[in-house]
């Protein structure tokens, strides 16, 4: 349930950017005004022409534009929500028969989201001699890795049966 929740964060996180975008995070570094004179000013207006130009280059995992992007959003967040609701149900000591459970569903959709990111790693959006990958992507998939393991674990467990703690009686 953490990593899920780790999932939301790293989804607003900066996915992709373009050359451009990273000239202009050049720019605005190498702008910082020193005090405050005129010719600062000048140097605070460039930092925040430069700021501007380089977040309208920089996309997120909700404002990628691709058929593919929003495919991966759906699978983000369907993630998030049967992971959620896997560690709900469990903690609630609700019980599913194997194969249908919360693990196995979580498990599949966060393995094929991960093959989908993966993808639009190497297959960046747009141009890809343009296009850069900044480190939202590879942490989702990271991320995505971490839950479709727990779940399979999880999963295997239910398979044999040692995922509930039994009661023993008195």
């Amino acid at each position: 349930m953490i990593a899920a929740l780790v999932l939301l964060f790293v989804m607003a996180m900066d996915w992709y950017s373009s050359t451009v975008g990273e000239r202009a995070r050049e720019v605005e570094k190498l702008s910082e005004p020193t005090g405050g004179s005129v010719a600062d000013q000048t140097q605070r207006e460039n930092q925040e022409s430069a700021r501007e130009a380089a977040q309208a280059e920089e996309k997120t995992a909700w404002q990628a534009p691709g058929l593919i992007d929003k495919l991966i959003l759906v699978g983000l967040l369907g993630t998030i929500v049967l992971a959620v609701a896997g560690a709900w149900l469990r903690a609630a000591g609700r019980r599913f028969e194997p194969p249908s459970t919360p693990s196995t569903a979580t498990a599949v959709v966060a393995t094929m989201t991960g093959l989908l990111v993966a993808y639009r790693i190497i297959q960046e959006p747009g141009f890809d001699e343009t296009t850069t990958v900044k480190a939202g992507a590879p942490l989702a998939l990271v991320v995505l890795g971490v839950i479709a393991l727990a779940s399979r674990e999880s999963m295997r467990r239910e398979n044999a049966g040692t995922a509930w703690k039994e009661e023993v009686p008195a």
